[in-house]
């Protein structure tokens, strides 16, 4: 009985740390996500995102679900918008985090900071392991209903 208790607890040890190895490095995506939309660097943004990927209600008014390959051909116009009102990415906390495999879903609460002053927004991401890097397959802003 002691050996399965001691055998269970090493299991559920083991999927801990490699939830917790996933987390670091969806981490340093986001990390990476803000660093290339505070530069505008479009190449960096692009880079971020797998190529069949999702994007819904993004902050530059988009209330309709497009890929990105489309989506990114209005980068240049969304960028407009952030240097207009000094838009600018803060920190983030991730408030909810599941991996099965090769996907892995998170929601964040990220602070931001305009012309208007600071404020909040709740993005959801789900990222596909690919290649060994992870890549934003959707995101989504807003809840249902919102």
């Amino acid at each position: 009985m002691l050996i399965l208790l001691v055998v269970a607890c090493a299991a559920v040890s083991a999927g801990a740390s490699a939830d917790d190895g996933v987390r670091d490095e969806i981490k340093d995506v986001l990390f990476d996500y803000k660093d290339a939309y505070n530069l505008r660097d479009f190449d960096a943004i692009r880079s971020l995102y797998a190529d069949n990927a999702v994007v819904m209600s993004f902050p530059c008014k988009s209330t309709e679900e497009h890929l990105f390959s489309d989506f990114s051909e209005s980068l240049a116009r969304c960028s407009s918008y952030w240097l207009e009102s000094s838009f600018k990415l803060r920190l983030f906390k991730i408030t909810s985090f599941s991996v099965e495999g090769n996907k892995c879903n998170i929601r964040v609460q990220w602070d931001y900071r305009s012309n208007d002053g600071r404020g909040k927004f709740n993005p959801s991401f789900e990222f596909l392991r690919k290649d060994g890097k992870w890549l934003i397959e959707k995101e989504t802003y807003g809840r249902k209903g919102e």
